[in-house]
């Protein structure tokens, strides 16, 4: 915990695009897991910002992350769990942090979905929960939370990846939503943000960074013609990622987007309750990766 309150007392401090070179070099002269006042004078010669400023922000940071109520637990880059996420140095987690060795699937859609990609949101959850594969997904209004409610109410493993810190929901309209998945006891909340941050519009950008990063397949239900969950869908296959669409989606005359990528390689149609499970073989197969970790794989 200590590292990660003087990297976010840093970001009070400095710019925060250079709170990181900072907090790089401070590493480099001390030790970062101390508490903040033990090195306090390195801190203070490497940035040029007086002592008691310093102790000022670090006080006020230390109490919001000691304020939260509940158990959580703070990734720092070093953990095996940690994705390769660009500009993402601590992650702050509550629930079950296992479920991200069990190759969770991103299940995406637009806001304002038609029934078909309801339906197909159904289908895909039904083969995910036969596989016994956790849904991941964000709290956005629209199919998104429609996915996430559904994985709520029928006791699925998901795991929502937040666009705010632990004590906030954004939207706020989704806050009941997030309070249930947090208390389900089969989930995981995960933001790549302190406790003492206040929530942002501009935090769905890393919050979309963080997601592409944990995916290694993304199933889009619907999305409209330039719509950003293309722009996500590309990185997914940019990283080596695979790519599921429903059927419904590029079948429809208005989406030529959803029929461009549906020609890519690695790119898989979802036309009924079944196809996840005869994509992955009908078994949840294990895969190694270049290093000594283990991680289950659906579609290979």
């Amino acid at each position: 915990m200590t590292s990660a309150i003087l990297y976010e007392t840093l970001c009070e401090l400095v710019h925060i695009e250079n709170a990181w070179t900072v907090f790089s070099q401070i590493r480099q002269k001390c030790d970062v897991h101390q508490d903040l006042p033990q090195i306090v004078a390195s801190v203070s010669d490497i940035t040029g910002i007086p002592i008691y400023r310093i102790n000022e922000a670090w006080k006020r940071v230390r109490h919001s992350f000691e304020a939260y109520p509940f158990r959580y637990e703070i990734l720092e880059e070093d953990s095996a769990l940690f994705p390769d996420a660009e500009g993402i140095h601590f992650l702050y987690a509550y629930g079950d942090l296992s479920l991200l060795e069990r190759a969770p699937v991103t299940v995406v859609g637009m806001r304002g979905p038609g029934q078909e990609a309801r339906s197909d949101a159904v289908a895909v959850l039904k083969d995910l929960s036969d596989l016994d594969c956790p849904v991941m997904g964000t709290l956005d209004t629209g199919l998104d939370a429609y996915v996430m409610l559904y994985a709520l109410n029928t006791g699925m493993a998901q795991i929502a990846v937040l666009a705010s810190p632990l004590h906030q929901c954004m939207p706020e309209s989704q806050k009941e939503l997030m309070e249930g998945i947090a208390n389900s006891g089969r989930s995981l909340l995960l933001s790549p943000f302190a406790p003492s941050s206040r929530a942002q519009k501009w935090f769905t950008v890393p919050r979309n960074r963080l997601l592409v990063a944990l995916t290694g397949t993304m199933v889009v239900l619907e999305e409209k013609d330039g719509g950003p969950l293309w722009r996500l869908a590309g990185q997914v296959l940019d990283r080596g990622g695979r790519l599921v669409i429903a059927q419904n989606c590029v079948s429809n005359p208005a989406y030529g987007y959803a029929r461009d990528y549906a020609a890519r390689p690695s790119v898989s149609l979802f036309r009924r309750r079944g196809d996840l499970k005869r994509l992955s073989g009908g078994t949840v197969r294990r895969r190694k990766n270049a290093g000594t970790d283990v991680q289950l794989e659906l579609f290979t």
